[in-house]
């Protein structure tokens, strides 16, 4: 389990953006500030 303020592992995935799907990549953000947000997926009955 990853803490606050431990290193996110890395991850590639796809994600909409801009009216299109994008692959990303965490190496793209390296030395950057980055806020990862999760939540359930759209039209799940949470």
């Amino acid at each position: 389990m990853v803490k606050v303020g431990q290193k996110a592992p890395h991850f590639k995935t796809r994600a909409y953006h801009e009216g299109k799907f994008i692959e990303v990549d965490l190496d793209d953000y390296k030395g950057k500030w980055l806020l990862l947000c999760f939540y359930p997926g759209d039209f799940t009955f949470v």
